[in-house]
């Protein structure tokens, strides 16, 4: 908590990334792919209102825009028990090589799971 007893800004992006983590697993992107995966590019996020300790956190993401080698999430996040929405904002991630650290296409199992058409075979 910060000093006016809300939850520390710092704890949005921990559940952002939570989410995130949980929202792959699901897809079983960081199991199949092995020797890749994403890196986050930018985060942004929008604060609305304060969450306050205890409470429940709810965040929802949806897909983005799915480039060649990075992907968009959405989301929003609610907490406190309340419909209201407490803040929204976007993530852009870039699929890499691990070995290499350079972008490399974003599996077509993850495009299609985000709702893109997979990249043309070459």
């Amino acid at each position: 908590m910060d000093s006016n007893q809300h939850v520390n800004n710092t704890r949005y992006y921990q559940y952002l990334e939570e989410a995130r983590i949980e929202w792959l697993d699901g897809l079983g992107a960081h199991r199949r792919q092995v020797g890749q995966g994403l890196v986050l590019l930018t985060c942004t996020h929008h604060f609305l209102k304060p969450l306050f300790h205890p409470g429940k956190v709810v965040v929802e993401l949806y897909a983005g825009v799915v480039g060649r080698t990075s992907l968009t999430l959405e989301h929003k996040m609610y907490g406190n028990g309340s419909p209201d929405l407490v803040g929204y904002g976007d993530v852009k991630m870039v699929w890499i090589d691990v070995a290499s650290q350079r972008p490399i296409p974003v599996p077509d199992s993850v495009r299609l799971a985000m709702g893109a058409e997979p990249l043309a075979a070459h």
